[in-house]
């Protein structure tokens, strides 16, 4: 039979798996089955025929972000991410900081939680793990809660910032084939390949992270919790090294304290604490380092494997790290492990904060600016970060002609005349924001238009009718050479406007006429002293440089000569 797509839902991240919100009666739905009918109405499906066809057709990528079970974290350097460039050494750690490879980040993370294995609905312990783990991703990413997550903000590739603006959860999904004994990352990557197929994630550059979760008495590749102990309690990798990633999360309840149960909190509820600074470790260093050593890393520690998370983990007296704690998120408070924070050492010398620190962006007003039309403006905004993260900058209500750098913050153009009401916002990564208002008045400039050769735009025998030829003669200051600027940059003469009358032809006549904003009177002015028409991009052209008085301007192709450069009202001949 002919595979088609798996039918399972992926239900919106608040409707629990189990207990979180009230959802239709189960159905187990095969592989096989394809649902033909639409999607089923529970999350639970048995993946292992296409788990078995996957298998020796996809290999995991690098393993990165090990968690080391405590006690078991290496004291002589491993290599478990090749070595990148970093501006200090080994010896200079942990304040070594985190390093761009040139790789992508994750810029809108959603979490795939899939629960492997059939004991996950029958066990009452594994389905209260369950939900903890659901209530963990239901709320990371929603602010302002969420403090934790926007640590990661920081660390952008080309293409911009992780961004978190609500739930990352995707929502749980339960396998109910039973995982491999020993399972190992192949393994794993065939298991996400699967479910990634089914489900129609994408391959490569994804946001799509998969939490692969085994149930309890599953012995995964180096897991702390098998009867001979690893030293590890959970990674993440990617299927083939560039896909869709995936972390391998065992039942970590099995490995007891040296996987984290009841570090922070004491009793029943401190059960579940590996779970969640585990699941937030990985998650973390999924979105910086998907695809494991090309992302964000440092290279100068080869110990721990360099990461967001492996530099802060557990309490280990070698490193400075001791703020794992408990962080209220908006659906529960969780176990968490700091993560690395590159802007919080170079600001406050904290490199391993529980929480980003609440950010302020201050921005200095400007004050009212006030300048003649069409003179070249060069203003920049100054405004600062606390934390030291990325700062961008809009503006709105510029006057026309003026545009403002969103990386840099300076304003850069030539301004059309009239006054206007700025408001000037620097945001940074963190999302903090601040605002300025002034405004900006573009003053009209009056008197000749003056060209090459020393002649003058001139409204022919200063004539104020419509119709009347725009030519060019000897600057003597006339009454038909009396041009000033107006509304849409338009050249105005005794209450008439310079005017295309055929509106976009080249090599037409231009004329004086009554003004009405058209396209064909709105002239916008080049630095190299072009008049361009909005109309159709012609520029206003003395015909072959000519110096005979009464030669009638046109439109023409531009071409940066000097029968195309002009002077505004008043002012100096442009060369």
């Amino acid at each position: 039979m002919t595979a088609r797509p798996l039918g399972i839902t992926l239900a919106a991240a608040t409707m629990g798996f189990m207990g979180l919100a009230p959802m239709a009666p189960a159905r187990t739905v095969s592989d096989g089955e394809m649902g033909t009918r639409g999607p089923a109405v529970a999350r639970v499906m048995n993946l292992h025929g296409a788990y078995e066809r996957a298998l020796g057709h996809v290999r995991a990528g690098r393993i990165g972000g090990i968690a080391w079970a405590i006690g078991h974290r290496p004291r002589l350097p491993v290599r478990l991410a090749p070595a990148k460039a970093s501006p200090c050494s080994v010896s200079a750690e942990p304040n070594c900081p985190l390093v761009y490879d040139g790789g992508p980040v994750e810029h809108h993370p959603k979490v795939f939680l899939l629960l492997w294995g059939p004991a996950w609905r029958t066990n009452a312990g594994e389905k209260a793990s369950a939900q903890y783990l659901e209530r963990f991703y239901a709320g990371l990413g929603v602010r302002p809660a969420d403090n934790w997550s926007t640590i990661t903000s920081q660390y952008r590739d080309s293409a911009g910032f992780p961004a978190f603006t609500g739930a990352v959860f995707a929502g749980t999904f339960n396998d109910t084939s039973k995982p491999p004994s020993g399972t190992t990352n192949d393994q794993f990557a065939a298991e996400a390949s699967a479910f990634a197929t089914g489900h129609h994630l994408r391959t490569g550059l994804t946001d799509d992270q998969i939490i692969i979760a085994t149930q309890s008495g599953i012995c995964t590749y180096n897991f702390a919790g098998c009867p001979s102990p690893g030293p590890w309690c959970a990674y993440h990798s990617s299927v083939n090294g560039n896909g869709v990633t995936f972390t391998s999360l065992p039942y970590v309840l099995d490995a007891g304290a040296s996987c984290g149960q009841g570090i922070v909190a004491n009793g029943q509820n401190g059960n579940y604490d590996g779970f969640s600074i585990l699941g937030g470790h990985e998650f973390a260093e999924s979105v910086t380092d998907p695809y494991v050593g090309t992302g964000w890393i440092d290279g100068a520690d080869t110990a721990s494997g360099g990461e967001i998370g492996d530099k802060c983990e557990w309490v280990d007296p070698v490193t400075f790290n001791n703020d794992i704690g408990l962080v209220k998120l908006s659906s529960g408070t969780f176990a968490m492990q700091p993560l690395f924070s590159n802007a919080n050492f170079a600001a406050h010398k904290q490199s391993c904060p529980l929480a980003a620190t609440p950010d302020k962006v201050t921005l200095t007003n400007p004050g009212n600016q006030q300048g003649p039309v069409w003179s070249p403006v060069s203003l920049q905004a100054k405004a600062a970060s606390a934390t030291g993260a990325t700062l961008s900058y809009a503006a709105h209500g510029l006057p026309p002609g003026l545009s403002i750098a969103s990386s840099t913050g300076r304003i850069t153009g030539l301004p059309a005349a009239g006054t206007a009401t700025v408001r000037l916002a620097a945001t940074d990564t963190t999302g903090a924001y601040a605002s300025a208002v002034f405004t900006w008045t573009v003053t009209p400039a009056v008197g000749a238009v003056k060209g090459d050769h020393r002649l003058c735009v001139d409204a022919k025998a200063s004539q104020t009718a419509d119709g009347t030829p725009i030519v060019i003669w000897s600057c003597d200051s006339s009454a038909g050479e009396q041009w000033t600027t107006g509304p849409a940059v338009s050249l105005r003469y005794a209450g008439k406007c310079l005017t295309d009358p055929q509106n976009g032809r080249a090599g037409t006549g231009m004329v004086l006429a009554g003004c009405h904003g058209s396209a064909n009177q709105r002239l916008v002015y080049h630095r190299n002293g072009e008049y361009v028409l909005t109309a159709n991009g012609l520029c206003l052209t003395d015909p072959l440089g000519a110096t005979a008085n009464g030669t009638q301007l046109k439109i023409a192709a531009c071409h940066d000569a000097v029968n195309q450069r002009w002077s505004v009202p008043g002012g100096t001949t442009i060369p």
